[in-house]
C-alpha cells in the first residue's frame, strides 16, 4: 500500500514549474510508465486498495493517479461502497487538471462514456458533471466529440436541458478526425488548439460520422425549442439542413430538421424565411416536396387568414403527430397573433386594445377575440417574455392603450457598456481558434492551388481575374480518418 501511494502521490513533482512544458513532460510519461505497471499488475492493487488511495490524493492536483484509481474502481464495475465511490466520482470529474488527462484521454473517456449512458449518477448530475468535463478539457467549447452526444442524448431525454447550455451554446468549429492537425510533440502545451490534442489519438474523443453530427445539432435545437429560445433553435436546424452531402440528397435527419426549421423560422421572425444560399441544390429539391404541407402552413402563417390556418392545421393533425411537432404547431397557432399585434408598430406608435382586438386575429379559434381584456392580457404576457417592446396605458377615459417603444430605449448606458466588454471578451476567446484554423486552412492543397492560379494570374494582364477561390476544387471528404486510438497507461 505505502509504495503504492508513493508512485500515485509522485506527481507532481515538488519542483516541477508548470511553465516548463519540456520537464512537464518528461515528468508525465515518467508517472505514466509507474501506474501502466501498476495497472498491469495481476493483484491489481489499485482496485484493492482504492478507496483508501482516493482519501490520500487530491483530484485536482493527483489527477493522473486519481484517474487510474477511479478507472480500476468503476470499470467494468464498482468496486466497493456505491455512494463512496459515486461521490469521489463526482468530485472528480468537477475538479481534474486537465492538462493531465491529455495523456490519459482513453481512461478519461471511457468514464465519461459510462456517465454519459446513464449507468452510475442520476440523470441531473450526470448533465452538471458532463458538461463540466467538457469545458475542463476545452474551455473555448469549440470542438465537438462523441461525449458532446452523449450529454445531448441524455440531457433531452431526461429533460435535464438547463446544465448542458454552456456547452450547447458554444459555437463548434472543429471536429473529430479533421485533416490537416499534427500530433504535437508536447501534449502538455496549453496553447495547442483544440484537435491538436482532442482526437481519436489522444483518446479523448471517438470519430464521428455524419449522422452522429447532425444528430447532435438537432438535438441542440429541440434543447432550444423546449426553452422557447427561437433563435438559437433555427441557428441549429439550420446547420442541419445545411450540411453538405456527397449525394446531393438528404438523409431523415435533414428532413426532420427542416420541417422544424420552417416551424421555428415562424416563430422566431415571424414568417417563412429563405433556405441558406449554400444549402445544396439536391437538398433544396428535397425540401420542397418533403415538407409541402408546412411550407403551406408558412404561406397561410403571414396572411390574414387565421381560420384558414385554423383549418390547415386541423386538418392534418396526424402528420403533425407522426413527425412529433405537434407542440410546435401549437406554438405556430399561439404566435399567430402575437406576429400581427408586433407588425403594428410598421402603421402605429400607439393604439388602443379595442383598436388591437378588430385588427388582429387569434388562430387558435380562427377569429378577433371577444373580450378586450383577453387582448391586454396578452399583450402584457408579450411585454413579460420579451416578445414585443411597449408600455400599455390608460388614457382619461379609462381606455387602454399600447405605445411602442424603440428597443434600445430598454438599454441603458450600464446594460451598453455590459454588453460591448462581452464582445470584447467573445473576440478575445476566439482569437486561438481563428489562429488554428487559419493554419489548418494555410496547409490544404486547395488552398495551396488557390495561390499558385492567383500569382499565376497576377502575372498575366490577360488573366481572368474575376475567378475565386474554389473555381478548381476537387470534391473531397470533409474530414480525414484519425489514427486508432491506443490506451496510454
Amino acid at each position: 500500500m505505502d509504495q503504492v501511494a508513493s508512485i500515485c502521490l509522485a506527481f507532481p513533482p515538488e519542483h516541477l514549474r508548470d511553465d516548463d512544458d519540456s520537464a512537464y513532460h518528461k515528468a508525465m510519461e515518467s508517472q505514466l510508465t509507474q501506474l501502466s505497471k501498476l495497472l498491469k499488475d495481476p493483484s491489481q492493487p489499485l482496485r484493492t486498495d482504492g478507496l483508501a488511495l482516493l482519501s490520500l490524493l487530491d483530484p485536482s492536483v493527483n489527477s493522473l493517479s486519481y484517474l487510474a484509481v477511479i478507472h480500476s474502481l468503476c470499470i467494468p464495475g464498482l468496486a466497493g461502497p456505491r455512494e463512496q465511490l459515486l461521490e469521489r466520482l463526482v468530485v472528480f470529474l468537477l475538479s481534474f487538471d486537465a492538462r493531465q488527462l491529455r495523456y490519459a484521454g482513453a481512461h478519461l473517456l471511457d468514464i465519461l462514456n459510462v456517465v454519459g449512458q446513464g449507468q452510475l449518477l442520476p440523470p441531473a448530475v450526470a448533465v452538471n458533471v458532463l458538461a463540466a468535463a467538457i469545458l475542463r478539457i476545452d474551455p473555448s467549447g469549440s470542438m465537438l466529440t462523441s461525449t458532446h452526444i452523449n450529454l445531448v442524448k441524455l440531457a433531452y431525454t431526461t429533460d435535464n436541458i438547463e446544465p448542458a447550455l454552456p456547452v450547447i451554446d458554444k459555437s463548434i468549429v472543429f471536429y473529430p478526425g479533421m485533416a490537416n492537425h499534427k500530433t504535437p510533440d508536447l501534449l502538455c502545451d496549453l496553447t495547442l488548439s483544440p484537435p491538436s490534442f482532442i482526437s481519436k489519438d489522444s483518446g479523448l474523443t471517438s470519430l464521428l460520422k455524419a449522422p452522429a453530427i447532425l444528430e447532435y445539432d438537432l438535438l441542440c435545437g429541440m434543447m432550444y425549442c423546449a426553452r422557447r429560445d427561437w433563435a438559437k433553435a433555427v441557428a441549429a436546424f439550420e446547420r442541419v439542413i445545411s450540411y453538405p452531402t456527397r449525394d446531393m440528397g438528404t438523409s431523415k435527419i435533414m428532413a426532420d430538421a427542416y420541417k422544424k426549421w420552417v416551424l421555428v423560422s415562424l416563430l422566431h421572425a415571424g414568417k417563412y424565411t429563405a433556405l441558406p444560399s449554400y444549402t445544396g441544390a439536391g437538398a433544396v429539391k428535397a425540401y420542397g416536396a418533403i415538407g409541402k404541407l408546412y411550407k403551406d402552413v408558412a404561406t397561410i402563417f403571414e396572411t390574414e387568414n387565421a381560420a384558414d390556418l385554423k383549418a390547415e392545421v386541423d386538418e392534418h393533425t396526424k402528420e403533425w403527430l407522426d413527425d412529433g411537432n405537434t407542440g410546435l404547431i401549437g406554438e405556430v397557432l399561439s404566435a399567430y397573433q402575437q406576429w400581427q399585434i408586433v407588425n403594428l408598430r410598421r402603421v402605429y406608435s400607439k393604439i388602443s386594445i379595442p383598436e388591437i382586438r378588430q385588427l388582429t386575429k387569434c388562430a387558435q379559434i380562427g377569429d378577433v377575440l371577444t373580450k378586450d381584456e383577453d387582448v391586454e392580457t396578452l399583450i402584457q404576457n408579450m411585454i413579460i417574455s420579451g416578445t414585443l417592446s411597449g408600455v400599455i396605458e390608460k388614457n382619461d377615459n379609462g381606455v387602454s392603450f399600447l405605445t411602442f417603444l424603440s428597443s434600445s430605449a430598454t438599454l441603458s448606458e450600464v446594460d451598453f457598456a455590459r454588453e460591448i466588454a462581452n464582445t470584447a471578451t467573445r473576440l478575445k476567446a476566439l482569437q486561438p481558434v481563428f489562429k488554428a484554423t487559419t493554419e489548418r486552412l494555410g496547409t490544404t492543397k486547395e488552398y495551396i492551388k488557390h495561390l499558385v492560379k492567383e500569382q499565376r494570374r497576377a502575372g498575366d494582364k490577360d488573366g481572368d481575374i474575376t475567378m475565386g477561390f474554389g473555381a478548381d476544387i476537387e470534391d473531397e471528404d470533409l474530414m480525414g480518418e484519425g489514427p486508432t486510438a491506443e490506451a496510454l497507461f
